[in-house]
């Protein structure tokens, strides 16, 4: 099930994204908006009108921006200038189990390793739904917390993209890491998941079972 009123409102400025995929040569940039749930920031908190031009600046639902410059793409995170206050969230399942979150997805992308400075595990799990957007989930101190799949930094982002039709499994490089860890692993893999995939986990990372073997998970924060 998709969010009926953000599939609408896509719709409308699908040309203000086409024009922004164009200006910055990047083909998967129309599904990283969508599936980020981003939104341009002038047309929110400046024009809020239909005419067409180039949205530099947009911005997710956790009060993080994203910015489409000249040269570099640039993610501003807890950008304090934005008006938390209309930034609304679309999510019909936020916060929704994790568990449950797993069952309602179609790829998963995994990046675990040790805390630099705590040695403890640390762990993103992103899920991409049936309805083609991203839900992910942080992994500190004992604990989940939902966060913004801009948190997968735009590198891996526009990787996931282009590999979302994925069968199986495979492991990714380590180069864009989303956290500071050392010993990492990243993974993307088909939901369910491959046995061979699972018995890695289960071998080296046994704190995802109670997900990955569908049991309740406590609600997020």
């Amino acid at each position: 099930m998709k969010s009926p009123s953000l599939d609408h409102f896509y719709h409308k400025i699908d040309k203000k994204i086409s024009l922004l995929e164009a200006y910055t040569e990047i083909k998967e940039l129309s599904f990283i908006i969508k599936s980020c749930r981003l939104k341009p920031h002038s047309y929110f908190f400046e024009e809020k009108d239909n005419k067409i031009i180039l949205h530099k600046k947009w911005f997710d639902e956790f009060g993080n921006s994203i910015n489409f410059g000249d040269k570099k793409i640039q993610i501003i995170y807890n950008d304090l200038s934005l008006e938390r206050e209309q930034i609304v969230c679309t999510d019909l399942y936020f916060n929704l189990k994790i568990s449950k979150v797993l069952k309602m997805s179609k790829v998963l992308y995994i990046s675990i390793g040790k805390d630099e400075d705590t040695y403890q595990d640390s762990c993103m799990l992103g899920f991409l739904g049936l309805d083609n957007y991203w839900r992910n989930y942080l992994y500190f101190y004992g604990e989940w917390s939902q966060v913004s799949p801009l948190l997968m930094k735009f590198e891996n982002l526009k990787l996931l993209a282009q590999k979302r039709d994925i069968k199986y499994f495979i492991e990714l490089n380590n180069k864009n890491m989303p956290l500071p860890c050392f010993t990492s692993k990243q993974w993307l893999a088909s939901l369910p998941l491959d046995e061979k995939l699972l018995n890695i986990l289960k071998r080296d990372h046994d704190f995802l079972l109670p997900i990955l073997y569908e049991k309740d998970t406590p609600k997020n924060d």
